[in-house]
């Protein structure tokens, strides 16, 4: 079995990262309804701090964060992205998929 000491400095970031993917998933779910025009969610990503790319049908962006991560990671490195399908004239067709995880894990 593997243990992992965490400082109180990563136990805060880990629950800073935590909630961080909470509150996205929520406010997503409440601003990027189907049918918001590009506009706004071209807004969306920039007001949660996420670089946004429209790749074919689906608007995307991903930041690299730190953590906490469990035992078995080499690191606190993280990550945290939203895609979002998008229509012909660049409106949400699409729920919302957020994404997080540890980069540097077994």
């Amino acid at each position: 079995m593997f243990y992992r000491y965490h400082s109180a400095s990563c136990q805060q970031r880990g629950k800073a990262y935590e909630a961080r993917i909470e509150a996205l998933k929520r406010d997503a779910r409440e601003r990027l309804r189907i049918g918001t025009p590009k506009e706004d969610v071209v807004r969306f990503f920039k007001d949660n701090g996420l670089p946004v790319s429209l790749q074919g049908d689906e608007y995307e962006g991903t930041i690299y964060t730190e953590g906490c991560a469990p035992a078995g990671c080499g690191s606190d490195a993280a990550l945290l992205g939203l895609r979002v399908k998008a229509d012909s004239s660049g409106a949400v067709a699409g729920e919302p998929i957020v994404g997080a995880l540890y980069t540097n894990c077994l």
